[in-house]
């Protein structure tokens, strides 16, 4: 029923995008924004999308959604300056968080959001496309990676029989794949440390986390390296 009720809603969006006078009908699909958001387009697709935002409101404000913003907020911008903002705005405010929010189910992890890739078999995969595949649940376990500058951050996530997940955090070079040392990863709920630990090893593991909201920071002695957002709903 829910299917049904999704496809309902994406017709009559489809219908009234298509009737309304001055909107473009070759909108991007999801895929495409999702896309955009993680600047995994080409210069001239990132350029088209660009474009295509400028003159379609509802694709506009459709991608400012995802990016945690309201148009509002952007038009007090200084004159030059807003079309670049309305293209740009989530490439740039989130782009040290990898956020996640999933549901657990016995032993079933079902993927709600997230704005990382999902490791499916041998291949990653943007949320965006396994929900076009209606592909959302991960028996036991669901390993979720997102890039920031020059690290990639891996998330295993583990089901377990009460009430709790294992977390598995590995942090890796982008170009090599090798994994970094020297890492403080640190476990945070409500504003308070709950566990935090030093690796040599690139990889640390918080066992037995209850469901809930944390914060997962992680740093070298360098510097800040990213933040995981974890929502965990039963």
């Amino acid at each position: 029923m829910e299917n049904k009720l999704e496809d309902l809603i994406r017709l009559a969006y489809r219908k009234w995008k298509k009737d309304s006078p001055g909107v473009d009908e070759n909108h991007p699909d999801e895929e495409i924004l999702a896309c955009f958001l993680e600047n995994k387009l080409s210069e001239a697709e990132s350029e088209a999308v660009c474009a295509h935002l400028i003159a379609c409101q509802p694709c506009l404000e459709s991608i400012v959604a995802r990016a945690g913003l309201e148009v509002s907020e952007m038009e007090e911008l200084p004159e030059g300056l807003l079309e670049r903002a309305k293209c740009f705005a989530g490439l740039t405010d989130k782009s040290f968080v990898l956020e996640i929010i999933l549901k657990v189910k016995e032993k079933l992890l079902e993927m709600l959001e997230t704005n990382g890739d999902i490791l499916v078999g041998q291949e990653l995969m943007p949320a965006s496309i396994l929900r076009s595949r209606q592909i959302k649940e991960f028996k036991d376990r669901l390993t979720i990676l997102k890039d920031f500058q020059n690290v990639r951050i891996e998330v295993g996530i583990e089901s377990k029989e009460s009430r709790s997940v294992n977390l598995n955090v590995i942090v890796k070079e982008k170009q090599t794949n090798k994994l970094i040392s020297d890492l403080r990863v640190t476990l945070i709920k409500d504003g308070i440390e709950l566990e935090s630990y030093l690796s040599d090893s690139g990889s640390v593991v918080f066992e037995q986390v209850p469901f809930g909201k944390y914060s997962i920071e992680i740093t070298a002695s360098w510097d800040k390296l990213a933040t995981v957002k974890l929502d965990i709903k039963k």
